[in-house]
Formats: C-alpha cells, sequence, structure tokens
C-alpha cells in the first residue's frame, strides 16, 4: 500500500511538473510575441534614446523580469538546477604584506 501511495504520488509529481513545463513555454511565447511587437513599436515611435519615456523603460525592464521568472520556473520544472556545477577557473592566490623592492 505504501508503495503504491509512492507510485501515485510520483506519477502525480509528473503530471504537474509536465503542465508546469507546458505553462512556462507558452507563457513564453506569449511574452516573445508582446517582446516583438513592443520592439516593432519603439522602432517605428519618433524618440530619442535618452529621450525614452520612463513608462517605456518600465514596461521594458518588467518583461525582462518576466523572462528571468519563467526561466527560473522552467530550469526547476526541467531538473536543471539540480546538477551542481564544478569550478573549473583558476584560483587567484593574493598575497598581503609584500614588498616590491624585496622582490
Amino acid at each position: 500500500m505504501v508503495k503504491m501511495k509512492k507510485k501515485d504520488m510520483k506519477t502525480q509529481k509528473e503530471n504537474v511538473n509536465n503542465r508546469h513545463i507546458e505553462f512556462y513555454d507558452k507563457t513564453l511565447e506569449i511574452l516573445r510575441f508582446i517582446l516583438d511587437e513592443y520592439s516593432r513599436e519603439l522602432t517605428r515611435a519618433d524618440i530619442e534614446f535618452l529621450e525614452m519615456p520612463k513608462n517605456s523603460i518600465a514596461t521594458l525592464d518588467f518583461l525582462i523580469s518576466s523572462i528571468v521568472k519563467i526561466q527560473k520556473g522552467q530550469r526547476l520544472a526541467l531538473g536543471l538546477d539540480e546538477n551542481e556545477f564544478e569550478d573549473t577557473s583558476p584560483q587567484i592566490n593574493i598575497i598581503e604584506g609584500l614588498a616590491e623592492e624585496k622582490i
């Protein structure tokens, strides 16, 4: 009975996770459309870059923030952040108290 509940729970988690992935994919496509259309609108507008209205900047910030949230959700749903990556960058050692004239 416990084994059956674990199997049911695993199946339910997989189903919910798949729906989340579908949701994030659909939302990302909607945001792509909005960003494409908004980009065209900004291109057609006769606005100097430094004179861009604050509401235009806020809209772009909102779209970018939404994309970041979708990316985080997708990575979580797909299990992409479960693996920890090994840092292969070279280690930098700082030597304190080094006197240039003693070198």
